[in-house]
């Protein structure tokens, strides 16, 4: 009897162990089981988050042919194609590591473009399969032009009166016949500076001042409209010399004020001058001049206009100092009409005119001085330098215009939407 009651002992010992071993068996598989479910969650979700880079890499490739390449959407890769009707340029580019984005732009010549980036990247532990992510995003462009007048650095307004506001040439509400009209005006002639410091006297500003965060000012709140930032942290860009064929410009007896000959422009295109003659654009003529004096003085220039069509004149001065003494007209009164570059061998510029300046001035590398002003002249347009000083009795009139017809910072995001 004890011999069948061990064997029945040993039989329930054995049958213990086995239940035991099951259990372990069954809770090792189920854990092993949890530890491959997080392991592919865990590195599906690298995946995923890696695809974001990728499908941002498509949206600045994107924006950037957008900014660059407005009047060749086709060029540098991008295809066009019809998708639902509507034209479409897209891009697809592959990465070392096997990722690539298939970039898609809506309306690429617009400034309001719409643009779908789809991100993939390899699937872990698959062959031949990926993980995508898509965003759609509509740009706008910035425009370079924003502010009455900007420096670089320091600010100097000698007097008192009104330093800036604004009006706009296309809107007959904020001008007479694209005039600035000091009876139509608005608060947007704002001021910047990104070092400083910054004085305007006694002057008062119809806008908002934008100072950096290391700019110093004694500008009180009681003297601008808006509201004064203290953030302000943006770059202005050189000027970089269009990449085109430059004729010399044809000289003409005119009775200029430096002699008989003037350039008088009445065909479109792009010239240079090595000298200071007075300038006038006949109606309706577009011409882009570069300037190789490096003492650019003409005593006149005029934008001649018929009939609501005005010629347009964009110079470039490559190096030295420009000084404008004398009058310049622009019969339309839009500062769109006159551009005013200065490379950044530029280092100073002066304008004491008998008349308002109407145009803008660019040169972030020059020191802009103004004198006389008696007449209560003004700049008509906008204006960024490096510096500014005003030693007579100037306005700034920024026309608003500028925000649409001016030249773009480039593309900034409005929207963001994941798919």
């Amino acid at each position: 009897m004890a011999t069948q009651d061990r064997r029945r002992d040993n039989g329930s010992t054995l049958l213990v162990v086995l239940i035991a071993c099951l259990t372990v068996g069954t809770v090792l598989a189920s854990y092993l089981l949890l530890i491959g479910s997080r392991y592919k969650v865990t590195v599906r979700s690298q995946a995923w988050n890696a695809a974001v880079p990728v499908m941002e890499a498509g949206i600045e490739e994107a924006m950037t042919h957008v900014h660059n390449d407005a009047n060749s959407p086709s060029a540098n890769g991008w295809t066009a194609d019809i998708l639902s009707g509507l034209q479409v340029y897209w891009k697809q580019r592959t990465f070392s590591d096997g990722s690539y984005f298939r970039a898609t732009i809506y309306n690429a010549t617009s400034n309001n473009p719409i643009i779908y980036s789809a991100g993939f990247v390899p699937s872990p532990l698959q062959t031949n399969k990926y993980i995508s992510r898509v965003v759609k995003v509509t740009g706008s462009q910035t425009p370079l032009l924003y502010v009455a007048f900007g420096a670089i650095n320091n600010i100097q307004m000698n007097g008192n009166g009104l330093a800036a506001n604004s009006f706009n040439s296309s809107d007959p509400a904020l001008s007479t016949n694209g005039q600035y009209d000091p009876s139509k005006t608005t608060t947007n002639g704002s001021v910047a500076s990104v070092f400083g410091p910054v004085d305007i006297g006694n002057h008062s500003i119809a806008g908002n001042l934008y100072l950096g965060p290391t700019a110093s000012s004694t500008v009180p709140a009681g003297q601008v409209s808006g509201t004064i930032y203290n953030n302000y942290n943006v770059d202005f860009p050189d000027v970089v010399l269009p990449t085109t064929t430059w004729l010399p410009a044809a000289t003409t007896s005119g009775g200029g004020k430096k002699g008989s000959q003037i350039h008088d422009f009445a065909v479109s295109g792009d010239y240079y001058v090595n000298d200071s003659l007075d300038i006038q654009v006949e109606p309706g003529v577009s011409v882009r001049l570069r300037v190789d004096t490096t003492s650019f003085s003409p005593g006149n220039v005029n934008i001649l206009s018929t009939n609501g069509t005005s010629g347009t004149l964009t110079a470039y001065q490559v190096s030295g100092s420009g000084s404008m003494a004398g009058n310049v007209t622009v019969q339309s009164g839009r500062a769109r009409n006159l551009f005013y570059y200065g490379l950044p061998g530029v280092t100073s510029i002066t304008y004491g005119g008998n008349s308002s300046f109407i145009g803008v001035i660019y040169a972030p590398e020059a020191d802009l001085t103004l004198n006389g002003g008696g007449n209560n002249n003004g700049l008509i347009g906008s204006s960024v330098t490096k510096t500014i000083t005003m030693n007579g009795h100037y306005n700034f009139h920024f026309d608003e215009d500028l925000l649409s017809s001016g030249p773009s910072r480039g593309f900034t995001v409005t929207s963001w939407q994941e798919q």
